[in-house]
């Protein structure tokens, strides 16, 4: 059977965009499907919708700001189950400017600035400000809790930097990794951004998924632009 997942979307501004999502195959292969549940990123409301409507091929139908792997599980009437992937794809429209007037030489176009978002906990804010600094002279945009406005919901606006980021850089100078930064490098994997660990010498990283690259540090001496070039090789991996 060659059940798949088809997809469509609407940019409606401010880097939001409304999606749908059907599973594709012969008449006969979707008449033998009894539902399909569909598996969005935690972070929605309802990560889980489960559908019944053979009519419009099980659409699913939200909206969002971040792409995602998608992953939808067709149930058949049979009771057989099968589990099919999709990268989300969300893009933005095509610019209305008119084209440039053409030039007698081309210049090689300027690369955009990587974007990092740096999760760390309370004890490391310190920390934390003195690294951003420092990324920020040489060249990264950093994004973090500080950007956070007052009365925005916590949660929603620090997934939506995470999405925004190219690479995640998490900071752990003692004990083990909170349960926060935990929770922002899961985020970061989940959305495929490539995903950095700074830790204290003797700190545990047990626990982290397997794309995370965990780096013993000494926190007195981080060099902001040794970790700058590995963020971007890590972006070019």
């Amino acid at each position: 059977m060659s059940y798949r997942i088809a997809q469509d979307f609407e940019y409606v501004g401010k880097d939001y965009w409304r999606w749908w999502a059907w599973i594709e195959g012969d008449r006969e292969e979707l008449d033998m499907v009894d539902e399909v549940a569909w598996i969005l990123h935690p972070s929605f409301r309802r990560p889980r919708v489960v559908t019944k409507q053979r009519s419009d091929n099980f659409r699913l139908q939200t909206s969002g700001w971040g792409t995602f792997l998608l992953r939808a599980e067709v149930v058949l009437v049979t009771g057989e189950k099968r589990l099919l992937k999709h990268n989300l794809r969300l893009e933005y429209p095509e610019s209305s400017e008119p084209d440039p007037p053409p030039r007698s030489t081309v210049s090689a176009p300027v690369p955009r600035p990587l974007t990092a978002f740096l999760s760390y906990g309370a004890r490391d804010s310190r920390l934390a400000a003195q690294l951003r600094d420092g990324f920020e002279n040489v060249g990264l945009t950093i994004l973090d809790q500080t950007r956070v406005v007052a009365g925005e919901p916590w949660s929603e606006v620090l997934q939506r930097m995470i999405a925004q980021s190219d690479a995640v850089v998490g900071l752990v100078s003692e004990d083990d990794i909170s349960p926060w930064v935990s929770e922002e490098i899961q985020a970061a994997v989940a959305l495929g951004k490539p995903a950095l660990v700074l830790a204290a010498a003797g700190v545990s990283t047990a626990g982290l998924p397997s794309d995370v690259r965990p780096l013993q540090v000494d926190m007195n001496q981080l060099d902001p632009t040794t970790i700058a070039d590995l963020l971007h090789s890590l972006k070019q991996d």
